[in-house]
């Protein structure tokens, strides 16, 4: 049966980083989930734009309700709240009514699932904090594991952590398990050669290669920032011409797609038709590029930043690692592109 999954997401549109638009297109292309829930993870500078330097974002709300319609399924949404908790035990209650709705629809579908739930985050820890804080026993009972797309192996002041220093604090010091997917080394978040990291780098024309034509109408009117008022009908009249030969142009990277295929139990593997992301237990493959997770003893700082050491024992913390080398951006792409082609439009 497929897992019940939570997808914390800093979604917006037009996008502040399209990459999760791939991602959560992933979410929706892997059988293995039941997307319960999207939480708009937004934070007010991206909301609000610089004059002259920035432009002001929606939350992504609109990407969300074009995906389901072309899945032809119902996919619950709402926004949690934009600025940084005020240390690591604020709950956020005293903040408007609307910036409240994310955090309770996260807590209802906690409440409602018969089993635990998966939790991926990929962007900052606001709601999954904020959540825990008011109701820390039921976070307790009904999480599965965090799949926390953030922080660095080592020091380094990671994007997704500068977010929310103190929801990421949080969330570490929680007692939750956690399945750990570093975006960055001490080398910075753009390193897709360390084993724990998870960066990867592709073109575009080769992950949007040969897509159902809605879908890529829903990555060009997304990518583009299109305004276009008929969002159904935009979907069928863009995915081709000038703006979309120049997104298809453009290098695009990535962070999140192995956090999703391992929580799917998915492998890497070479098939008779290519790369592909392929269940755990099924035909033999001529080939494998192994990623996994293993055990570490793990705890954060004050400063975010998290000491970890590998561990033989069984424990609630798990580390990402990959053998990375000239094949594994390209592996990814081209699984990547395969699973994205196999979301029903019709």
């Amino acid at each position: 049966m497929p897992h019940p999954l939570i997808h914390i997401t800093d979604l917006y549109h037009p996008p502040q980083d399209p990459d999760d638009h791939i991602d959560l297109a992933t979410v929706v292309a892997l059988k293995e989930f039941d997307l319960k829930a999207v939480i708009l993870d937004v934070t007010r500078r991206f909301l609000d734009g610089l004059p002259g330097k920035d432009m002001s974002r929606d939350p992504g709300f609109l990407p969300v309700v074009q995906l389901g319609y072309l899945a032809g399924r119902a996919i619950p949404v709402a926004v949690g709240p934009p600025d940084s908790l005020a240390d690591q035990n604020d709950n956020v209650r005293n903040r408007p009514a609307r910036e409240q709705a994310g955090i309770e629809l996260f807590l209802e579908v906690l409440h409602s699932s018969p089993e635990p739930v998966l939790i991926s985050v990929v962007g900052s820890a606001r709601v999954l904090a904020a959540a825990f804080n008011r109701a820390p026993s039921l976070l307790k009972e009904k999480t599965r594991t965090v799949i926390l797309n953030a922080g660095a192996t080592s020091l380094h002041k990671e994007w997704n952590v500068q977010l929310d220093p103190a929801a990421y604090r949080a969330v570490w010091r929680s007692g939750l398990p956690i399945d750990w997917y570093p975006c960055a080394s001490d080398k910075g978040g753009f390193d897709t050669r360390h084993p724990h990291t998870t960066c990867w780098q592709t073109d575009q024309r080769k992950l949007f290669d040969n897509l159902p034509e809605p879908l890529a109408g829903w990555f060009c009117h997304a990518f583009s920032g299109s305004m276009r008022g008929d969002i159904i009908r935009a979907l069928k009249e863009q995915g081709h011409g000038a703006v979309w030969e120049e997104i298809l142009s453009q290098k695009r990277t990535m962070w999140a797609t192995a956090s999703l295929i391992l929580s799917a139990g998915r492998n890497l593997v070479h098939t008779s038709k290519g790369w592909r992301f392929s269940p755990a237990t099924g035909e033999s493959h001529a080939g494998t590029i192994p990623m996994k997770l293993i055990p570490i003893e793990a705890s954060v700082t004050d400063d975010n930043e998290v000491a970890w050491r590998k561990t033989a024992e069984t424990s609630k913390y798990r580390i990402f690692q990959r053998e990375p080398g000239g094949e594994y951006d390209a592996a990814m792409a081209e699984a990547l592109n395969a699973l994205l082609r196999s979301i029903r439009t019709e």
